[in-house]
């Protein structure tokens, strides 16, 4: 099983990679991670769902993880909300 950064530094990451997004990370219950990009004053969000351990375990996998995001975020920029949940990325 991997073990993940701290929380703080997996925020702190993706906020770096994802500018001009915000970031908010929250842990689950089950040991996922949710994520929510956001831009401040606008109604433009994604909510990633299912972020594992594995995802968060180094700087390397948050960057990888910070392309796919982004990635998303503009594919699914055609609506004004979105969520999606990972697995296995």
């Amino acid at each position: 099983m991997a073990t993940r950064l701290p929380l703080m530094t997996i925020e702190n990451i993706l906020r770096d990679h994802l500018r001009p997004f915000q970031c908010d990370c929250h842990a689950q219950e089950d040991s996922h991670i949710t994520v929510r990009l956001y831009k401040e004053h606008l109604d433009e969000e994604l909510t990633v769902f299912g972020i594992t351990d594995e995802q968060c375990r180094d700087t390397e996998n948050l960057v990888r993880l910070a392309q796919e995001l982004r990635f998303e975020l503009y594919a699914t920029r055609g609506g004004s909300k979105s969520s999606l949940k990972l697995s296995g990325l």
